[in-house]
């Protein structure tokens, strides 16, 4: 378990994640004598460091001219900065509107799953599945014993969406729960935090004490919270309900999928943070939300997060370039999104229009930042993060970074996409092929 999860052991964590990366992680990492994790969930105030349950950030705790060597966010593009200075949140849901019973008073379960499935909303996790069809397929299959499952494992660097959720706005989270619980007949909740998120555990653990004791959460529906040993790969669903179950967080073959087959044997409806806290204003309203929350990071004018209407231009959501800032490319979706040089910057950022898009994690970089860096951050990142359960993923991965020329390295990638057993490997390819379409022979720079 040890060697799965890194953390277990105590200690200094210095955040590798990719803006933190580019933004002196490294030289801060030997400087602390800490180890590296891959993301703390501060992306907009970089670089990041965690000891024990204190997670702070920003240029105040880098070491002396660590923006300097090799780092690739000027402290000229940098604004004010301050330890954990909050995200700029511009979101129709979230808002730190407190403990409410309103939140809570919903339809029967009937009713709640007929608006759902008319609502056609999608799970913002990434995979963007239909969220009706999905409780649909739980609530139909014969048990004495179903599950709700939160998914908080926000594991792309980049993006810290389901962080600031449950720091912020914990019962919209709990309320979504209840509402798939009545839709589905689920009788158990589970809301899974990434061991990388302290502050975000405790809050979630208090608020569902909250809901209890008030009476908010329907006779018989429990909830617990959770908390990850650090992997990247338990962000997948069937990943995340063997950690749950005290397991190696490791894939496994689907079919059956967790709705019919999940914890512990039981149908399970699993559902990224950000999907179920757009339930309670779905029912509210009748209609769902047609927006995604994106998290932004590097040279950009505000770092934070910013809420789009799906199928808005990237350019638009990132707003103009600081004064001095010369952009090049940008991380959309995390280690296994897209990257999308400058002259792309006009691409509509939806699920269908970005294969790809995944939890919205936007990290941009400026002239400063070469292909062949993005494309070794990358490589150490997928092996790092990689399970090792299927060999395709588990050596090709590791191979990455020894791709001696073009051809080699598109060959694991087919290699990876054609063998891998889950998404991780099968995700893997698409920014290394993007770099490689847009940058050439820059990538092995």
């Amino acid at each position: 378990m040890r060697t799965f999860y890194d953390q277990l052991d105590p200690g200094v964590r210095v955040c590798d994640g990719t803006a933190c990366h580019f933004a002196g992680g490294p030289a801060l990492a030997r400087e602390a004598g800490g180890k590296p994790v891959r993301c703390l969930g501060v992306c907009y105030d970089p670089p990041g460091m965690r000891v024990g349950d204190d997670v702070t950030g920003g240029s105040d705790l880098a070491p002396r001219g660590a923006w300097g060597r090799g780092a690739d966010f000027p402290r000229a593009h940098a604004p004010p900065r301050r330890s954990l200075v909050p995200p700029v949140v511009l979101r129709n849901l979230l808002g730190s509107r407190g403990a409410s019973a309103d939140e809570y008073r919903m339809p029967d379960g009937d009713t709640i799953l007929r608006v759902v499935e008319a609502s056609g909303l999608r799970g913002r996790g990434g995979a963007a599945y239909p969220t009706g069809a999905k409780w649909r397929v739980a609530r139909d299959t014969p048990a004495d014993l179903r599950y709700v499952v939160a998914n908080g494992d926000e594991g792309d660097p980049g993006s810290y969406v389901d962080r600031v959720l449950m720091e912020q706005d914990p019962h919209a989270i709990l309320a979504g729960m209840l509402a798939c619980a009545r839709a589905v007949g689920a009788t158990r909740g589970v809301v899974f935090v990434r061991g990388e998120y302290p502050r975000a555990r405790a809050t979630m653990v208090e608020a569902a004490a909250e809901a209890r004791d008030a009476g908010w959460l329907d006779p018989g529906f429990e909830v617990e919270v959770h908390t990850g040993a650090g992997s990247y790969v338990c962000g997948e669903e069937t990943a995340l309900l063997r950690a749950i179950e005290g397991l190696r967080g490791e894939p496994s073959p689907k079919p059956p999928y967790p709705a019919q087959v999940g914890l512990f044997g039981k149908p399970t409806v699993i559902q990224n943070v950000e999907t179920l806290a757009q339930i309670p204003w779905l029912l509210q309203q009748g209609r769902r939300s047609d927006t995604k929350v994106a998290s932004l990071a590097g040279p950009v004018a505000e770092r934070g997060l910013v809420e789009f209407a799906l199928g808005t231009p990237l350019s638009a959501v990132l707003g103009a370039a600081p004064r001095g800032a010369r952009w090049k490319m940008a991380l959309v979706g995390g280690p296994l999104g897209r990257v999308l040089p400058a002259r792309a910057f006009d691409q509509p950022l939806s699920y269908d229009a970005l294969p790809g898009l995944g939890h919205a994690g936007i990290v941009v970089f400026d002239e400063t930042v070469s292909a062949g860096a993005l494309a070794r951050h990358l490589y150490d990142f997928a092996a790092a993060e990689s399970c090792g359960t299927c060999t395709p993923c588990r050596v090709g991965t590791a191979r990455l970074a020894r791709a001696p020329d073009r051809a080699a390295l598109e060959r694991l990638c087919e290699t990876l996409e054609i063998g891998s057993l889950c998404g991780f490997g099968l995700g893997v390819p698409r920014p290394i092929r993007d770099l490689l379409a847009a940058f050439g022979d820059e990538v092995f720079a």
